[in-house]
């Protein structure tokens, strides 16, 4: 993600779809790497942004950094992996966006996705799943790795406990479809992959330092 919204609009083009088309924006957290661009497609489409309540703070920049971090922030390209670092140096997105609606856990938004509230990875964190097709969108509760479930990595989940809470939460879903922030989708030995990393995160095993 970048804040010009470039790659929603490269997507929409290789699609054969308009921009237009576009009605919400349901964000996981606030995260650069995942809603950079959300102030953009808003200003230029009109679209209603949806995200929890735990994460408004960032998402509208009152933790935005000062001094020296903002200005290192600023000079970080919106490239690859850099996007995320920005964001973390910064404490907020490049551009300040507001909802229109905040989502509580059990909440239905845009008549189809049922909120899963899946704090850990950031306070506000939430999941989405599409009722009709089972298709969870977990953000960074669960990854996706060689079509694996996997963790996120130690370093980017500040709550271990509540994390690994959240990913069972997912789990207890049992979607048809597990469509991560990153990387592709889990699309085949959902139930497999599913019971084992529950297995996993019902042991005693320590969260893995790499996810």
């Amino acid at each position: 993600m970048d804040s010009g919204a470039r790659d929603i609009f490269t997507a929409f083009e290789k699609l054969g779809l308009s921009p237009t088309q576009l009605t919400a924006v349901l964000l996981t957290h606030w995260h650069n790497d995942h809603a950079a661009g959300a102030a953009e497609l808003k200003a230029r489409l009109g679209v209603a942004i949806h995200y929890a309540t735990e994460d408004a703070a960032f998402f509208t920049r009152e933790t935005a950094a000062r001094g020296f971090r903002a200005w290192l922030g600023e000079k970080i390209p919106e490239l690859g992996p850099l996007v995320l670092l920005r964001g973390l140096l910064e404490e907020a997105p490049p551009r300040a966006v507001a909802a229109d609606s905040f989502v509580r856990n059990g909440d239905l938004v845009a008549g189809a996705f049922r909120v899963l509230a899946t704090p850990g990875h950031t306070p506000g964190h939430v999941a989405y799943l599409h009722e009709n097709s089972r298709t969870l969108f977990c953000g960074d509760a669960l990854a996706v790795v060689g079509n694996q479930l996997r963790l996120m990595a130690r370093p980017v989940t500040p709550d271990l406990p509540t994390a690994r809470q959240s990913a069972l939460s997912c789990l207890d879903l049992n979607p048809q479809f597990i469509c991560p922030g990153h990387r592709a989708p889990l699309i085949q030995n959902v139930p497999v992959e599913i019971a084992r990393l529950r297995a996993f995160l019902n042991s005693a095993q320590p969260w893995p330092l790499l996810g």
